[in-house]
Parts: C-alpha cells; sequence; structure tokens
C-alpha cells in the first residue's frame, strides 16, 4: 500500500501495539523510513528464507524488485539506494538482472549485509559501489549452484564443480583399474548413468559466473583496478569454495582482503543497531509465515509464497 507522505501515521495506541506485537509489515515499514531519512538513502530489502525449496535467486525477483523501487520517489535522497541482503543465492544470470534493475534506478548502489548473502547473493553485492557488512556478515564462494531433477518430485540443488569433481573422478577410478588389470564395471557402469551434456551445462555455468563476476567489478566496484587484479580477486572468490565447500562463510576481513570494496560497520553503532532490528523482525516474519521471500520498502512489501524454479 502506497502512501504520499512516505510512510503510514500512528494508528493510535492500541492498534500501534497491535502492529508491534503482530511484527506488522507497517512496523517494518516505519523502521526503514527512520533509516532513510537519518543516513540519506533509499532503502529496499529481500529476503529470502534459507531451505524453502523456492528460497533461490530467480529471473522473477527483478521484476518484483522493479516493481517495489516504482513504488518509491529515490530522488528524494538523491537517488542513493541500499539493498538490504539476506539469500542462500541461485541462478547467476537472475543476480545480474537484480543488478541491472537497482543500478537502472540509482546511482550510488550499495548492499548490506546484516547476515549472509551466499553464491549468487555475493555476485549481486559483487554489482555494488560498496559492500556494507559488520564482524558477523557473510559472503560465499560465487560456485553457481545447479538444479539438478533426479525424478518428478525431487529436484537437488548442488555447486557447479561437485558434478564435474564428481564426473571426473569416476573417469580417473575407472583408468586406474583397467590400469592395475582390476575391474573397472562398477565405475563405467556409473559413468554410463551420467549425462555427458549435463556437465557440460556445469562447466558452462561456471565460466559464466566467472565472466559475470568479472565484468560487474570491472563496471562497478573495481573500475580502477587493472585486468589482473579483477581476475584474481574474482579466482579468490572460487578458490574458497573449491578448497572447502560452497557453504563456507567469507567475513568482511577476508572479502576485503580478496579486493572488494567493504565498508565494516560497528555492529554496536547506530546504523548497525538499525538495520539489525529491521533484519531481525523481517526473517522472523518471513520465518513465521512461512514465505519463500519478503520484498519490502518504505512503502509497502511483497510475499512470496513460492515461485517456479528456473531447471
Amino acid at each position: 500500500m502506497n502512501n504520499k507522505g512516505g510512510i503510514m501515521p500512528n494508528r493510535g495506541f492500541i492498534f500501534d501495539l497491535m502492529d508491534e506485537i503482530s511484527n506488522a509489515p507497517i512496523i517494518h515499514q516505519r523502521l526503514i523510513k527512520k533509516v532513510e531519512e537519518k543516513f540519506n538513502t533509499n532503502l529496499i530489502c529481500y529476503t529470502a528464507l534459507f531451505g524453502h525449496p523456492a528460497g533461490a535467486i530467480t529471473y522473477q525477483d527483478s521484476e518484483l524488485l522493479e516493481n517495489i523501487l516504482r513504488s518509491i520517489e529515490l530522488k528524494d535522497k538523491n537517488d542513493n539506494l541500499d539493498l538490504l541482503l539476506h539469500t542462500p543465492g541461485g541462478s547467476p544470470e537472475a543476480a545480474a538482472d537484480v543488478i541491472r534493475v537497482c543500478r537502472s534506478y540509482s546511482k550510488r548502489f550499495r548492499v548490506i549485509i546484516p547476515n549472509a548473502a551466499m553464491s549468487a547473493g555475493t555476485l549481486i553485492a559483487m554489482g555494488s559501489d560498496e559492500i556494507v557488512m559488520s564482524d558477523t556478515s557473510n559472503l560465499g564462494p560465487i560456485d553457481p549452484q545447479m538444479i539438478f531433477v533426479q525424478s518428478k518430485d525431487i529436484a537437488i540443488m548442488r555447486p557447479a564443480k561437485s558434478f564435474i569433481d564428481a564426473y571426473i573422478d569416476l573417469i580417473n577410478s575407472a583408468r586406474n583399474a583397467i590400469a592395475a588389470k582390476q575391474p573397472a564395471t562398477p565405475f563405467l557402469h556409473l559413468l554410463d548413468r551420467q549425462d555427458p551434456s549435463w556437465i557440460i551445462e556445469c562447466v558452462r555455468a561456471r565460466n559464466a559466473t566467472v565472466n559475470l563476476a568479472k565484468e560487474q567489478l570491472k563496471a562497478n566496484m573495481l573500475k580502477d583496478k587493472s585486468e589482473e587484479e579483477i581476475a584474481e580477486a574474482v579466482n579468490k572468490f572460487l578458490e574458497v569454495g573449491d578448497k572447502n565447500t560452497h557453504g563456507r562463510s567469507i567475513s568482511p576481513d577476508e572479502a576485503k582482503a580478496f579486493g572488494l570494496n567493504i565498508k565494516k560497520e560497528d555492529k554496536y553503532g547506530e546504523f548497525w543497531n538499525m538495520i539489525w532490528e529491521i533484519y531481525v523482525r523481517i526473517e522472523n516474519y518471513t520465518r513465521n509465515k512461512r514465505l519463500a521471500k519478503y520484498l519490502l520498502s518504505r512503502n509497502g512489501g511483497i510475499d512470496v509464497q513460492a515461485m517456479p524454479m528456473g531447471i
């Protein structure tokens, strides 16, 4: 619901108390408005529920965010845009669309990470001018997550490199067994069940993600850096996942050492206290409502119950 003044007025003690107790969206909108007025910025929020089957970043998100952005007047705050982002990741191409939409509506674009922006969420952060974090915020490796349909009713999401490595391991195991004159049938049987075209898709997705990260950093955050420096930064975000797991967290200090433009906020400072309250409230709202995602501005929000995942 839009309001010409930018925020809904208090509705009286009883209704305000009921809103506060129920953690109603109007409370979230009022808190966003306070941040905007205090720090001269436009703030929108994108929160996804980790573990929800429809919580991944998809192509529909950019359209939803554009609808949110069209509901507010960004020029009131010098076209400054902050995106509070909490996501497990998803499609790299969809992340690029999110970046494009956010940048087309702003002159200065920052991503605020109160908790975690993993995988394609990290790519979105790479497309900003500055990433705002605290000691407990996390980015993640950028190896793309691939959605693999095991059966009609079962789809799994795994890092592209996991599929590639498993395929290569089976080939090497078969070769080693043959060289040692041992039965290679178990490995050949498993290889026969693999789809080589899927492995090719995983390789292409990984390469596309690397190119996307380089393009975004070159166009925005690291536009003054050389191509070699940008490539090194991207490779570090790949290597963390390759050497550990896709869920490995990357701290703000580590991300800064990798070469990104990180603004580290005091977790007890005024700005972060306000951001943290908004995050806790909207994450709680998302979880209690069992939403896939919750998108929000000072003028209203969008509850996403479920969305089709791109296969």
